[in-house]
């Protein structure tokens, strides 16, 4: 290598922040930071229609004009005019979706503050026009019930912001992945309604309750599967990553939902679109007052599954509509109460599920998230004997007797409170199922799963652990024996799911950081060589060699000038003073050289200092990411083996279990005059905890002892501020 390219080589800079995916802690982060935004006394939900609608808008923009950037690219390196190639990348036919020119964010988001508002009205309603040909078309998705003018709404200052940090972040796929940016849109979803009062809460449930719902229902490919009150879809997705986790084809199933909240609806339909869920049969409508997925002669369609988690307790439910007569034949066992409708969707979930296949035997299954006062509310029929007076048995007790008398019910858990966001009443999960195992019949499974959850702020957790408690019963149905031998089978499965989340944040994050921090360890073993040269002019000539790494190309300059002294040295008299001469310019060039490539190695030096450094932090930055992911599964994975020990220690005596679960005959239940109140058949008290005589006296000597300490003290603290003590 000669000086010039020495020289270009230390002069060229060095890139350490190329374009990189971002980490899901990253995405999650800023998309706190946008609903931040928000913060202040309204409730979220008046917002979060226009937030989840500019975000998505923002992503589709920034992923269509990607895709143009690589087709005209290609288009171009293969000879095409580059004119030419962007009129044929812009061709709708080559995109799943299109995004018209003068819709693109990046010209919207500069319009001047006074006209934004029309301007993302119109860009939004272009993109649904230019869509409206495809399949998954976007038919009111980023207009229904928005209008970004409506300032009452969504404040002018409050949009300007939200753009400005949407504008700072680049959603295409480069730098977030389709699988990263569904999560994130959960996650979000998931914020809202952690902020956000009962109105926005009702549309969301915990994932973690999805999941085990989705666990005991087990659905499969090719099995029809329907939420009546689908919210922002998150049940069904739970429906669709269990078919994905058992290696089912989740193309073949055939998913239902229908929402009632004209935002939530869109928001639902955004969501499964950034999962990449092809086709699914989403209505919009009340569906208690109008259900919308009938067949042909207008009945109540039937599905292999049902997952629900309706609004507790619903006081405006429809009862007008069907106080003359239901004409879907959904409330046979009975009319429930005008101001509370949960036995009307537990009715029409019992309608809408296929009767079992007298075949195969199998039938329609639903599991549903209720108020625990469905399980108790309403007093039978009372007789002047019994009481004195005559009474007429309540609604509620009527419909959930028809219900255990036709044996519908298989399996109750009760669940720990302020479980669910903007609302902290207790909720209960039943599993319906119109064709009970022979083993099962007239008979219920009953779980306490109250006891054990992770404390949050303002929700409560799941934890994995918190679920194996449920799932093993479950799948014993209440025998010890069956569930001793479950329980190491679903603590090794649920180890390895954590573990497996825990590989997938950690390749989440090497693929954020891995080729940022590539070039680390060069530029580190460049900075020890740099850092090792002695740059004095002496010292650079005494360490001039052919091989050494930077003053190699000096060596021939030297060679010159030796090769000069040394005919000088060997000249008679009258030729010294003209090779002397000739020295001249020798010296000249190398010392040109030198200071050259001196002040080179210098610069680099700063150079390579600065990106080892700026590289460094990054890497520290990746190493405690890493951690906190470790540590997280680790923790995970030690109350799940705490989890498991105790469950093989409750599934070892019968009194213990009955703390936790049991299996209740109809009988039973009759003779609680059909009460499903599980106090009556779990022992869900806490034993009273004894402690030895000696050690309660020792325990109160010592508060005592503590108490008088802290008096003296104040005592002290309050005569050296000049104050008489009382």
């Amino acid at each position: 290598m000669n000086l010039q390219e020495l020289l270009t080589k230390l002069e060229t800079p060095i890139v350490i922040r190329p374009t990189r995916r971002m980490t899901q802690g990253e995405l999650e982060t800023y998309l706190d930071k946008a609903a931040d935004i928000l913060r202040g006394n309204a409730d979220h939900s008046e917002f979060r229609g226009y937030v989840f609608a500019l975000l998505f808008y923002k992503r589709i923009s920034d992923c269509y004009e990607e895709e143009v950037r690589t087709q005209v690219d290609a288009l171009a390196k293969a000879g095409m005019p580059r004119d030419q190639a962007i009129l044929l990348a812009r061709d709708p036919q080559n995109h799943h979706f299109t995004v018209p020119e003068h819709a693109a964010w990046a010209d919207v988001a500069r319009t001047a503050k006074g006209q934004l508002g029309q301007a993302l009205n119109d860009a939004m309603l272009s993109i649904e026009r230019a869509n409206a040909h495809r399949q998954n078309n976007f038919d009111g998705i980023l207009t229904g019930k928005i209008d970004f003018n409506k300032q009452d709404e969504l404040p002018r200052d409050k949009l300007v912001n939200l753009i400005n940090h949407f504008g700072s972040q680049t959603f295409d796929r480069a730098h977030v992945s389709d699988d990263l940016f569904g999560n994130a849109y959960e996650y979000l979803i998931r914020n809202f309604a952690s902020k956000a009062g009962k109105s926005s809460g009702e549309f969301y449930t915990p994932a973690e309750v999805g999941f085990l719902m989705a666990e005991v229902l087990q659905p499969r490919a090719g099995m029809a599967i329907c939420d009546w009150a689908s919210g922002s879809g998150g049940l069904l997705l739970q429906c669709i990553r269990h078919v994905k986790k058992h290696g089912g084809d989740v193309r073949q199933l055939q998913l239902h939902g229908q929402e009632s909240n004209v935002a939530t609806y869109n928001i639902s339909r955004i969501n499964m679109i950034l999962h990449g869920i092809p086709v699914w049969d989403h209505k919009q409508g009340d569906s208690l007052r109008d259900p919308r997925h009938l067949t042909a002669e207008s009945r109540l369609k039937q599905f292999d599954r049902v997952i629900m988690n309706p609004p507790f307790s619903l006081e405006d439910w429809g009862h007008d509509t069907v106080a003359a007569g239901d004409k879907f034949g959904r409330l046979s066992y009975g009319m429930p109460p005008t101001s509370n409708g949960d036995w009307a969707w537990l009715q029409q979930i019992a309608k809408s599920l296929k009767d079992a296949d007298p075949d195969t035997g199998a039938g329609g299954q639903g599991m549903v998230v209720m108020s625990q006062g469905v399980l108790f509310r309403g007093q039978p029929e009372q007789t002047e004997e019994e009481d004195g007076q005559n009474q007429k048995a309540d609604a509620e007790y009527v419909i959930r007797r028809g219900f255990i008398e036709a044996d519908l019910i298989e399996a109750i858990v009760v669940l720990p409170g302020k479980l669910f966001y903007g609302n902290n009443v207790p909720g209960c999960l039943l599993l319906l199922n119109k064709a009970k195992p022979a083993a099962r019949k007239d008979k219920i499974l009953m779980i306490w799963a109250s006891r054990h959850f992770h404390k949050g702020n303002p929700q409560n957790l799941l934890r994995p652990s918190d679920l194996m408690r449920t799932l093993v019963p479950w799948r014993a149905f209440g025998n010890l024996q069956t569930a001793r031998h479950l329980v190491p089978k679903h603590e090794a499965q649920l180890i390895r799911e954590v573990e497996q989340q825990r590989d997938g944040r950690m390749a989440d994050i090497e693929d954020a950081y891995g080729p940022v921090l590539e070039p680390l360890p060069r530029l580190e073993a460049e900075l020890v060589t740099l850092d090792a040269l002695d740059l004095k002019v002496q010292a650079v000539k005494d360490a001039i060699a052919p091989e050494h790494p930077y003053f190699h190309p000096l060596a021939p300059l030297q060679a010159e000038i030796e090769r000069i002294e040394g005919e000088i040295a060997g000249a008679g008299r009258g030729d010294k003073a003209a090779l002397k001469a000739s020295l001249v310019a020798p010296k000249a060039k190398f010392d040109d050289a030198r200071k050259k490539l001196v002040d080179a190695i210098k610069a680099r030096y700063k150079q390579v200092t600065r990106a080892v450094k700026d590289l460094s932090k990054l890497k520290d930055e990746r190493d405690v990411r890493e951690q906190e992911v470790k540590l997280a599964a680790e923790r995970e994975v030690t109350h799940l083996r705490e989890a498991a020990a105790d469950l093989l220690r409750i599934c070892g005596s019968d009194d213990e279990a009955r703390r936790y679960f049991t299996v209740i005959a109809r009988a039973e239940i009759e003779e609680n005059e059909f009460n499903l109140n599980l106090p009556r058949y779990v022992d869900t008290f806490e034993p009273d905890t004894t402690r030895p005589l000696p050690d309660a006296l020792a325990n109160l000597l010592a508060a005592e002892d503590a108490a008088t300490a802290a008096q003296q003290v104040l005592k002290a603290m309050l005569k050296a501020a000049g104050v008489q003590a009382a």
